[in-house]
């Protein structure tokens, strides 16, 4: 309940017995005077009194709110530290999975030029083995497109049951 709700009804008690109070010390006669002086220095002290009682309760009211304010708001900050906490290892997260990927892509391009540079090498190595061993041979002649060789003519074979006919030309003698 909010500390003004609290204190309205207290002040307005202290305010009806003050009053009812200054009332009744002005309604006797003379002689009851003093009796009256007495009435009214008591009634002040015991406002007094409670005043001082409220302000003791309102001073208390307002320690424990200052504390349940303290605790509310220590949490606050330790969520947004925690928050905080996470933002940073996502993004130290982030850049060391992008360091890894360009120190991926640094080593596959190292591997890419050795490969390149050692098929110069060896093509380098060819070209000085072909100079130091010299060829007689002369520029080679372009090839007529080769053609399958065609199967030579098969000789009869012979066969030993029937004996071989021999033709006599006609004017022999």
């Amino acid at each position: 309940m909010p500390l003004r709700a609290r204190r309205a009804p207290r002040i307005a008690a202290a305010c009806v017995l003050a009053a009812a109070g200054f009332a009744l010390g002005g309604c006797g006669n003379v002689a009851g005077n003093a009796h009256q002086k007495a009435n009214n220095a008591a009634s002040e002290e015991e406002a007094r009194s409670e005043e001082a009682a409220l302000r003791k309760e309102e001073a208390s009211e307002v320690a424990q709110d200052r504390e349940a304010l303290a605790v509310v708001e220590s949490r606050k900050r330790e969520e947004e530290a925690e928050a905080a906490a996470k933002r940073t290892e996502a993004t130290a997260k982030a850049k060391a999975k992008k360091r890894e990927k360009a120190a991926e892509e640094k080593v596959k391009k190292k591997e890419k030029e050795a490969a390149a540079k050692r098929k110069k090498e060896q093509e380098a190595a060819a070209k000085k083995k072909a100079a130091s061993n010299p060829k007689t041979v002369t520029a080679e002649q372009p090839k007529a497109p080769s053609k399958t060789p065609k199967p030579k003519p098969s000789k009869p074979r012979e066969s030993i049951s029937a004996p071989p006919t021999v033709t006599v030309p006609n004017g022999s003698g």
